[in-house]
């Protein structure tokens, strides 16, 4: 018989029983198609960021401390010439400085985040704009002509759309820029920017005086047939030459210095990466639940179609042949499973990147690819395998003994049919345990984090950021301190404000700068690459406004100004670092100036509630350098988003050519560094309640099955005396039974689960033993619930017919 008859003969076999065929599809469906979602999105955030064209040969460059414990994604200028001088691997590289324009259109001034870059930026990654051009060359020195190219959304928020915008001149940090392109919606680098503009490196920034000055961002294309192993091979010798430079005193040999890249498609996800791996792990046990289930459907099938195997092996049908109908019936199954599965996939991915938050989820683009079809026709393989060799080789085993009569009935065969029937439950249920089990981990762990003390007080507090626009303000140390000041002196008149600062980096905002520095008197041993921490340049009322405590001497005081002797205040994990056991109060740090350390406050979390990664933290008066950048926080008794508009008219009464943007709650802010964790919580518990949903129907459908079988038996047992109540616990046990067997072998995978994950996550799980109580109750219910029925129907079971019957 031909492929095409069996094809045939499955469809006319499914459509007699479309309650089957529906139950199956339904099923296996769901598991393909939260397969195809979670895939459709790694595919878009790890596989193929949206944007960039031949992602595999785009990377990152980055700069490593072995010995200060640092690796982080920016180089300095002389980094980027050494990368971008290796012309047989690198085909283009580029640099990027974040920036911040204000743009005044039709009398109103707007914020735009921005980037400085290097002319081949676009290059790299291979984008071409939806309007004009990128940059020359000739356009990326210092002086030429101003020039930009906006993002898709700029274009649509500022000029509304205009197609004739290329050409037109707008006032960009009462600079006047020609725009020269529009870029395409999908293209997103760096993420978030609407507008770039030329960096114009001067040549003094090449001197090899700047190679530790980190603060930019380098990408490179690798040339064809290039591999990132070869690449970071010429960046170690680029390296090398550093410490020959430099000789073996050298701050690059103490501090074991190094450049580095990495594959683009690796740092593009950040913290949605370890999210989706996880979540890939839970569909990918969702299918073989699915599976499993569909697998005992078809089992229960094959025992209703015994007579016709026996009939059909009688004719001469040999093993091989009822194996092959077997799975091609599985195979039409789960091929319309996966055409759904096609269908409803890269929808379900969609809406999972509107559930992660905007900050963790913006810029990245799920579509259907050749990729995504291919993994579900995968799936879709997959489970059409898993679905069908089992029932199909028991079957044949089974059909070995049957003996044609009484209907093709056997007893023996029946046995092994239930014996495979509850091992796919007993695997349902460990797996769902699993699942179950991650949930209420992932679930304490989430709580746990939440209890953390951050080291100040977010709430009541609403934070703006402005960066200073024009030319009167840059390097200009009084100009800046007499906004701020006056700014400040605005917001604290505001109704509702109890107290105001300024700082250069807020926690949990990604603004926070670090630097090496000394001390005084304490000479550097061997291989020693010296202090290093994190600074921020605050103002007086920083830690009154935050609510950081003061341990020891002084905070920032108004007294603390440009030309007054220079103060530094640590906290305290710099004291025990670098005095345990002294008085820090009275020392010396040298970092470009000598500061006298005035005090100590508490440890603040700078940028995660999962881990602390600060070194520690130095803060210098904010009068006391030209940053170029004030973020303001203002506390309050109520609500604090009730201060947006005070925060603008303490600004605008200063200045109304500065602006405050990233306006929000502090609160928010910290809220949101748990954005990936809680997004596994919420997913776990979808995909764990359509697990326990799917344990519930293939729990039912064995106790319902094995119930049939035993008609006979437990009819001779009432008619012998047993009761109601025996029967239904009789049929309950094997119910539980399964059950617990299941739960046995889920608490150990769990234990084996939550070890993998505590080596990837940080601060995971508070404790395993008790996230296990409540799948345990929830999976013995629905044993109990889904055993139950079919109980009580066998305790209505009509003893006198069951002996007539025999």
């Amino acid at each position: 018989m031909s492929f095409l008859e069996d094809l045939r003969f499955a469809l006319r076999q499914l459509s007699k029983a479309p309650g089957f065929a529906l139950t199956a599809i339904v099923t296996l469906a769901l598991g393909i198609g939260a397969n195809t979602a979670i895939f459709s999105v790694i595919h878009a955030v790890l596989m193929h960021p949206s944007g960039v064209d031949a992602p595999e040969r785009v990377g990152v460059m980055r700069t490593k401390y072995a010995n200060l414990g640092l690796d982080f994604p920016d180089l300095s200028v002389p980094d980027f010439a050494d990368a971008a001088s290796l012309k047989n691997q690198v085909q283009a590289a580029a640099l990027q400085r974040g920036d911040s324009y204000n743009i005044l259109r039709d009398g109103r001034t707007e914020h735009l985040d921005g980037s400085q870059v290097t002319w081949q930026w676009f290059n790299v990654f291979g984008a071409r704009p939806i309007l004009g051009r990128t940059f020359t060359a000739e356009e990326d020195q210092k002086g030429a002509n101003n020039v930009a190219v906006l993002s898709y959304g700029a274009w649509q928020k500022v000029f509304g759309g205009d197609r004739n915008v290329v050409g037109q001149t707008v006032m960009l940090n009462e600079k006047p820029y020609r725009v020269i392109g529009v870029m395409r919606s999908d293209f997103d680098w760096p993420r978030g920017k609407e507008v770039w503009t030329p960096m114009g490196l001067e040549p003094k920034e090449y001197n090899l005086d700047n190679r530790f000055n980190e603060g930019s961002v380098g990408v490179v294309r690798l040339q064809p047939g290039v591999s990132f192993a070869q690449f970071n091979a010429g960046l170690a010798a680029k390296s090398h030459e550093e410490y020959v430079r430099e000789g073996s005193k050298g701050f690059a040999t103490r501090s074991n210095w190094g450049m580095t890249s990495t594959p683009v498609t690796e740092f593009a996800a950040g913290p949605l990466r370890k999210p989706l791996y996880v979540l890939f792990g839970v569909v990918a046990l969702v299918l073989l639940i699915a599976s499993a289930n569909v697998a005992g459907l078809f089992l229960a099938r094959a025992s209703a179609r015994t007579k016709e195997f026996a009939i059909r092996t009688a004719l001469g049908a040999n093993a091989w042949r009822l194996v092959r109908q077997m799975l091609t019936e599985t195979a039409v199954l789960a091929g319309l499973a996966t055409l759904i599965g096609i269908a409803i996939g890269p929808v379900f991915g969609k809406m999972l990147l509107w559930l992660v938050p905007q900050s963790l989820g913006e810029g990245y683009v799920v579509k259907l690819s050749f990729g995504v079809l291919a993994f579900t026709a995968g799936a879709g393989l997959l489970t059409s395998l898993i679905a069908g060799i089992g029932p199909s080789v028991k079957m044949v085993r089974s059909q070995k003994r049957l003996e044609l009569h009484d209907g093709g009935r056997s007893s023996t065969a029946s046995v092994d049919k239930q014996r495979l029937r509850s091992v796919f439950v007993i695997g349902e249920v460990a797996m769902a345990f699993v699942l179950l089990a991650g949930t209420g981990l992932f679930l304490a762990s989430l709580k746990q984090m939440q209890q953390i003390d951050p080291g100040f007080n977010p709430h009541g507090v609403l934070t703006g950021v402005v960066i200073f626009s024009g030319e009167g303000y840059k390097n200009n140390v009084q100009r800046q301190e007499s906004f701020v000041n006056a700014a400040l002196d605005n917001l604290k008149a505001q109704p509702g404000v109890k107290s105001a600062a300024a700082t250069t980096s807020l926690p949990f905002s990604n603004q926070d700068g670090a630097s090496s520095f000394s001390i005084e008197g304490r000479a550097l041993g061997p291989n020693d690459p010296g202090p290093h921490s994190q600074l921020s340049f605050a103002t007086a009322d920083y830690i009154k406004t935050m609510q950081v405590p003061l341990l020891a001497g002084r905070w920032i005081s108004t007294e603390d100004r440009s030309n007054t002797q220079p103060v530094v205040v640590i906290d305290q994990k710099l004291a025990k670092k670098y005095w345990p056991g002294q008085n820090p109060i009275g020392q010396h740090l040298r970092d470009n100036g000598v500061a006298t350390v005035v005090g100590v406050v508490g440890d603040v979390r700078p940028d995660s509630l999962e881990e602390d990664v600060s070194d520690g933290m130095r803060y210098y008066p904010y009068s006391q350098s030209a940053n170029g950048i004030a973020s303001f926080a203002a506390r309050t008794d109520g609500d604090p988003l009730t201060l947006v508009s005070a925060l603008n008219r303490a600004i605008a009464a200063v200045d109304p050519g500065q602006t405050a943007f990233n306006v929000g709650t502090l609160a928010s802010r910290v809220d949101a560094s748990l954005a990936s964790r809680r997004l596994i919580v919420w997913l776990l518990t979808a995909f764990a309640g359509l697990a326990l949903v799917l344990a519930l129907v293939g729990i039912y459908g064995l106790i319902s099955y094995v119930t049939e079988q035993r008609t006979n038996e437990i009819g001779i047992r009432m008619a012998l005396g047993a009761q109601r109540g025996q029967v239904v616990g009789l049929v309950m046990r094997s119910a539980v039974a399964w059950v617990v067997i299941g739960l046995v072998i889920g608490i150990a995978m769990s234990f084996l689960a939550a070890s993998a994950l505590k080596q990837v996550f940080t601060s995971f799980g508070g404790g395993v033993l008790s996230s296990l109580v409540v799948p345990m109750a929830a999976l013995l219910a629905i044993g109990g619930l889904a055993g139950l029925i079919p109980a009580r129907r066998a305790a209505s079971i009509d003893p006198a017919k069951t002996l007539r019957s025999e």
